[in-house]
């Protein structure tokens, strides 16, 4: 009975008696192979699973606006524009936003503020937060 070069499965030949040990011990080397790749890709679905993304937008129409997300996002990106005026902001996780106070990550989301004396843009923001 001649094997297969990775696997070293049996190949069973014509001459060889037909009996189940060959094809079960075929079984157990595949099912040890699978489990074992099952196993990993089980690791990297969790690892995966584990990101998370979140996109969307808001309209402020008070001084502090909460984002809910269902998670706490790492970092989160802010973008405004009409014809008059374009804004991009960025928050990152432990910092503050490049606008200040304005834009932070907090449990579950993210808030943003309009500071009295600023300039205050009404309108739709768009959001895109990795958590």
């Amino acid at each position: 009975m001649q094997q297969t070069e990775t696997y070293k499965l049996n190949l069973i030949e014509s001459s060889d008696p037909f009996l189940p040990d060959a094809l079960n011990e075929n079984t157990r080397k595949i099912e040890e192979v699978v489990s074992g790749s099952l196993g990993d890709m089980d690791e990297r679905i969790k690892v995966f699973e584990a990101k998370r993304f979140a996109y969307g937008s808001y309209s402020i129409r008070e001084e502090t606006l909460t984002i809910p997300l269902g998670f706490t996002p790492k970092a989160v990106i802010i973008h405004y524009s009409t014809n008059f005026a374009v804004y991009t902001a960025l928050a990152i996780v432990d910092e503050l936003g490049n606008m200040g106070h304005q834009l932070k990550i907090v449990e579950g989301g993210f808030q943003v503020s309009v500071l009295l004396g600023s300039t205050y843009y009404p309108g739709i923001y768009n959001y895109i937060a990795f958590g």
